[in-house]
């Protein structure tokens, strides 16, 4: 029994090294564990590959994540007992490598690798329950997320670094997303509206409609939520500038402010 607790329970050895290093037999290691009444470990916690660190961000980050994670990430668990949050996305940007880095890193195993043949990359955490926030996926967002403005921006603000794009078109800084998300958009532009930013929220494709310069079909209607007005862009442009953290994103972001700005300095926008 002490031998177990010094080397399973304080130093943390899995059955498989106790085995090798001191020639105990699994099989042995943890029927005597169970007859020391001694607590094993469950699956998720035996796995040392993968180390994890609960959730410590506040309803803030909580927000973001969730906006994010709709907007663009794969999130299950490998099967009903697990307690790993599998978390994954596809993607040929390096600034989306990145962010994933930069959100998810400090609490689970990051892993990436590069699919010569797409030029992609496939990046994969894995968290712990803590994260079962972000296992819904569904075309809503959660009413106390709604009725606060801090949580709606930084809910936005994650949504937009997955779904979102800043241009600038024709010499004019545009703001626009595309998603299948019809509630989520409608929700968003009336936010907006409240906040007495002029946007505007349409149907581009209907489901079955061929998409442009492909053969294939829209599976869904596809809507677009679009802000083109100067002084909305401006003023949706000081909401989230602090909150975006896609690093092209952002870059977009002050291309547009920067477009705005100089077409109010020549007086062709009032």
């Amino acid at each position: 029994k002490k031998i177990l607790e010094e080397l399973y329970i304080n130093e943390g050895l899995s059955t498989w090294k106790i085995e090798k290093e001191y020639g105990y037999g699994r099989s042995t290691v943890h029927r005597k564990l169970k007859d020391y009444g001694l607590k094993t470990r469950t699956l998720a916690e035996a796995n040392n590959k993968f180390k994890k660190s609960d959730f410590g961000g506040d309803a803030l980050e909580k927000a973001y994540l969730i906006g994010f994670r709709i907007g663009d990430l794969w999130v299950h668990k490998t099967n009903i007992k697990s307690e790993t949050i599998f978390v994954n996305c596809h993607t040929t940007c390096d600034d989306q490598v990145l962010l994933m880095k930069k959100l998810f890193s400090r609490y689970g195993k990051v892993s990436i690798t590069f699919n010569d043949r797409s030029r992609s990359f496939s990046v994969n955490c894995y968290l712990n329950k803590t994260f079962s926030f972000l296992l819904p996926k569904i075309d809503s967002i959660d009413k106390w997320i709604l009725h606060k403005k801090s949580y709606m921006a930084s809910f936005v603000a994650g949504y937009i670094d997955a779904e979102g794009s800043f241009s600038v078109h024709q010499n004019r800084g545009r703001f626009k997303i595309d998603s299948y998300d019809k509630t989520i958009l409608y929700q968003t532009n009336e936010w907006l509206l409240q906040n007495k930013i002029r946007s505007k929220l349409r149907l581009i494709y209907k489901k079955g409609e061929l998409c442009p310069g492909s053969t294939v079909l829209f599976r869904k209607d596809l809507w677009r939520l679009n802000i083109n007005e100067a002084n909305s862009l401006l003023e949706f442009i000081k909401i989230f500038k602090p909150l975006i953290k896609h690093k092209k994103r952002l870059q977009d972001l002050i291309k547009c402010e920067k477009n705005v700005a100089f077409r109010k300095s020549r007086k062709t926008i009032k």
